[in-house]
């Protein structure tokens, strides 16, 4: 006997005898200890299958009810999945989007094409689905756009946005530039204060990182007492497990809440299956979740399989089945490929969308700029107060001058003024890389101011194993002109690597992504650098990546400089204006600081 019912998540629920386990097994059957009962993902190939393999099938009425909407649904996915291959101009209207200036004031504005096919995509499926989208191609804009969607349509009150620390401060950003939506960033150095952050009622987007989402909900790291502890350091990690179980225990609702909708940005943050992080973001409940990354697997099938397990639970077969059924290994048990590869992207098509910036051209604009944001870490901001702070007199031009260019050093790494620490912008750039180029196989040219700077670079580069060549004022010119050739023309070559001595007079058309490690003080100069790129001859979109760490000078010379100096919005990719350095006042320089 069997009996197949609809589950309160939308998957199939399945009764059957002991004897008949293994039918639901095959197609990604979890069992459920708590309701005694088998749940897979509710296609109409695993409803097949289950009705063509078990013995005495028992349908209830709402799954008969569903099939053909069911149906339906996976005709459409299948069709928007052709349309956005060729990148089909469609109409879809996104309520309460549009684009603010610099005044405030608001212009409708509508996604690119394949912005709205990959919104369409994620609102029909309506359960939970995996944007892959290259880097440069919008889908953080995806993603809120789905959300008023959700929220237009009755089925949306609340968004959870759970994103790495490095890229909390970019959702913010998109947020107020795109909607009026309200928002919170789960983001203080206080526990009580986070917990009426996570209480607060009057917003619809909640946006934390994985780091505070697990040290908030989930208890954090388990402090575990030392060899040698003396009373007093045994007092204060009593007095901490404490204050973590006291704030777990207040945050129980937000734990046990079932969200409306939750994006996971950078998903891959996921790929190992047994970290407590994954298990316990797994742990969350929402009716709608959305995976976000460039790079969805590293190589490496299982972390597809755990990414996607979140996405929708039960899609999959458990990993151990999954690999036996997908991986090759030695006779030692080491992974050494994979097999049936196909059978799995089929399995998940319905639930995953990857554009490429080549397959979208026609639709993009020649240039797309992102802009990196940040966050120094504490121990950086320690030290960056005190540069700060070092005596600049605003009457003291040439003392401002100096601070504002050490802050700048230091922003890119401590290191450049003779500190000694881990330098947040140096992770980040790390993690920008291995999408870039390491996963996606890009090309791309990197810049700085300083020359001290390439050199703490190239050891990075060495460390990710990329071949790349360098420029800079020491570089004889005849040589410049023969690294050109050798990097537009020799595929192995991943980076070209420079200081302004690279931006004028060179054609990188080889490259398609063009990396702003520190920003010049002249406009003229940041135009350069994409230009060596984005030129004739160039045949892929140029996607500039700008690094900006926030509530620093790199971040406060946009506001202060605002009306100094007119520059061309795509040098700086975020409707902000700079100047010159030398041509503010001194109290000016005093103020980045």
């Amino acid at each position: 006997m069997a009996y197949i019912s609809l589950a309160s998540d939308g998957l199939l629920a399945i009764e059957c005898d002991y004897e008949q386990k293994d039918v639901p097994k095959e197609i990604g059957g979890r069992w459920d200890g708590v309701y005694k009962v088998w749940n897979v993902a509710f296609t109409i190939d695993n409803l097949e299958y289950l009705l063509d393999n078990l013995n005495d099938v028992d349908l209830a009425s709402s799954v008969e009810e569903k099939v053909d909407e069911q149906t339906e649904k996976e005709r459409k996915l299948v069709h928007l999945r052709e349309l956005s291959k060729r990148d089909a101009p469609v109409r879809l209207k996104v309520p309460g989007l549009h684009l603010k200036d610099e005044e405030g004031n608001r212009t409708q504005i509508a996604p690119y094409n394949y912005q709205k096919l990959g919104i369409m995509f994620a609102i029909t499926n309506g359960e939970g689905v995996l944007i892959a989208d290259e880097m440069g191609l919008g889908k953080t804009l995806q993603a809120i756009c789905t959300a008023l969607m959700l929220k237009q349509a009755g089925k949306a009150k609340n968004a959870l946005i759970v994103t790495p620390a490095s890229l909390k401060w970019n959702w913010p950003l998109e947020i107020e530039k795109f909607t009026d939506e309200p928002y919170v960033v789960i983001d203080s150095k206080k526990p009580d204060e986070r917990i009426a952050q996570w209480m607060r009622e009057d917003v619809f987007f909640y946006v934390v990182n994985y780091e505070l989402l697990l040290a908030d909900l989930f208890g954090g790291k388990t402090l575990k007492p030392k060899p040698e502890e003396t009373d007093e350091q045994r007092l204060k990690r009593e007095e901490r497990e404490m204050t973590v179980k006291r704030r777990q225990r207040l945050l129980t609702p937000i734990r046990t809440r079932i969200w409306d909708f939750i994006a996971c940005d950078e998903a891959h943050a996921m790929k190992n299956s047994q970290s407590k992080r994954t298990r316990n973001v797994k742990s969350l409940k929402g009716r709608f979740r959305m995976a976000l990354t460039g790079t969805p697997m590293d190589g490496r099938l299982e972390e597809l399989h755990s990414v996607m397990d979140w996405v929708i639970p039960g899609l999959l077969e458990s990993k151990t089945r999954f690999l036996q059924k997908h991986a090759t290994t030695d006779v030692w048990g080491k992974i050494t490929g994979y097999k049936d590869i196909k059978v799995v992207t089929d399995k998940i098509s319905p639930y995953f969308i990857r554009r490429l910036k080549k397959d979208v051209l026609k639709d993009l604009p020649d240039k797309i700029y992102l802009n990196r944001i940040v966050v120094l870490s504490d121990a950086e901001k320690k030290v960056y107060k005190e540069l700060a702070e070092a005596g600049h007199v605003a009457t003291e031009d040439a003392m401002a001058m100096v601070c504002v260019l050490r802050c700048k050093q230091f922003c890119d790494h401590p290191e450049l003024v003779g500190e000694h620490m881990k330098a947040a912008k140096y992770e980040a750039l790390r993690e920008v890389l291995q999408e870039i180029v390491i996963e996606n196989g890009n090309k791309a040219l990197m810049f700085t101011q300083f020359k001290q700077m390439l050199n703490l670079i190239v050891p990075l580069l060495d460390d990710l194993g990329l071949k790349y060549l360098r420029i800079d004022g020491d570089t004889p010119k005849k040589e410049r002109a023969t690294m050109q050739k050798q990097f537009n023309n020799d595929p192995t070559i991943d980076l070209m690597i420079g200081t302004e001595a690279m931006s004028t007079g060179l054609n990188f058309i080889g490259a398609s992504y063009v990396i702003n490690y520190d920003d010049n003080w002249a406009p003229a100069y940041m135009a350069q650098r994409a230009d060596r790129a984005h030129r004739i001859g160039q045949k892929c979109v140029v996607t500039v990546v700008n690094f900006i760490c926030k509530d620093t000078v790199e971040e406060r010379i946009r506001g202060v400089l605002y009306n100094k100096s007119v520059i061309s919005k795509e040098a700086l990719g975020d409707d902000i204006s700079e100047a010159v350095l030398r041509r503010i006042t001194p109290k000016e320089q005093a103020q980045l600081l």
